[in-house]
């Protein structure tokens, strides 16, 4: 068995390494264009060649790399005897681009998002755990080879991670909410620190904020991809911060504590879990 991974950054090299690590392939190939990502992958291990194309004797292939680059790719390879999988973090219009480019999905394309990351990337953050007790979603569609489903859901659970399916677009609505919203306002949080502030910033500050140091490379795409979901969870986010200044404004201590006492409330479900 043979996997290729276009892009073993911090995704794409994660997935190979815990492959690696549970001799899912015998051999793990990658294609990275940037020579030092590429040199890095090699000397770390996660791969054992780098390419410039696309073999076909490659049994399953990761499209791992940038967001907008994803479509094209699988397009690309829409006749490839492999299994295809991604790891996009937005999954309804690259769905529609690969069917507006192809006329309909590839039969052994299997969409996936991971539920795993860090604040930092490329080869150097890959971790052949970051998956062990995350999610990974998968959005099948119609098209969807069974084989290749199973295939893909196997190699996940097989790296620890808990799969599940969903509708793509109920897909990222969820996600607008959960993962590309609280990106958004770390974004713009910081714009107003300056180093002054941060002589003076404990816990509070490290945890809010740590999201805010990834990769803009990466966020920017998702953020224009997921626009559609993305705005009117951010429209009802201006709407939040309307009813706190109101509430500050009138000094209704009351209504504060009654809106943490619901933050709270729904924070500690998460922790439930």
């Amino acid at each position: 068995m043979q996997l290729l991974v276009i892009g073993p950054g911090l995704i794409g090299g994660s997935f190979a390494l815990g492959a690696r690590r549970r001799g899912l392939f015998d051999s793990l190939l990658g294609i990275e264009p940037d020579a030092e990502r590429a040199r890095q992958a090699l000397a770390l291990g996660i791969v054992d060649e780098i390419t410039e194309t696309v073999p076909e004797t490659a049994d399953a292939i990761l499209v791992a790399g940038p967001g907008e680059t994803i479509a094209p790719w699988i397009a690309q390879l829409q006749h490839h005897p492999g299994i295809i999988l991604d790891a996009g973090s937005v999954k309804a219009p690259l769905i529609d681009a690969v069917r507006e480019s192809c006329g309909s999905l590839p039969a052994r394309y299997v969409p996936c998002h991971p539920i795993a990351g860090k604040e930092k990337s490329g080869p150097a953050a890959a971790d052949g755990e970051l998956f062990r007790n995350q999610e990974v979603i998968l959005t099948p569609q119609g098209e969807t080879d069974l084989a290749a489903l199973e295939a893909v859901t196997t190699w996940w659970e097989a790296l620890g991670a808990r799969v599940s399916r969903l509708d793509p677009r109920e897909h990222d609505e969820i996600y607008a909410i959960t993962s590309h919203l609280p990106h958004l306002i770390a974004f713009a949080y910081l714009q107003q620190v300056d180093d002054q502030h941060l002589g003076h910033a404990g816990g509070g500050f490290r945890d809010f904020s740590r999201i805010g140091a990834a990769d803009p490379d990466m966020w920017a795409p998702i953020f224009e991809s997921n626009r559609r979901a993305l705005l009117p969870a951010l429209e009802r986010l201006q709407q939040d911060l309307s009813e706190v200044h109101k509430l500050l404004e009138d000094g209704d201590t009351q209504g504060l504590k009654n809106l943490i006492a619901r933050a709270r409330s729904r924070r500690r479900k998460f922790d439930d879990g």
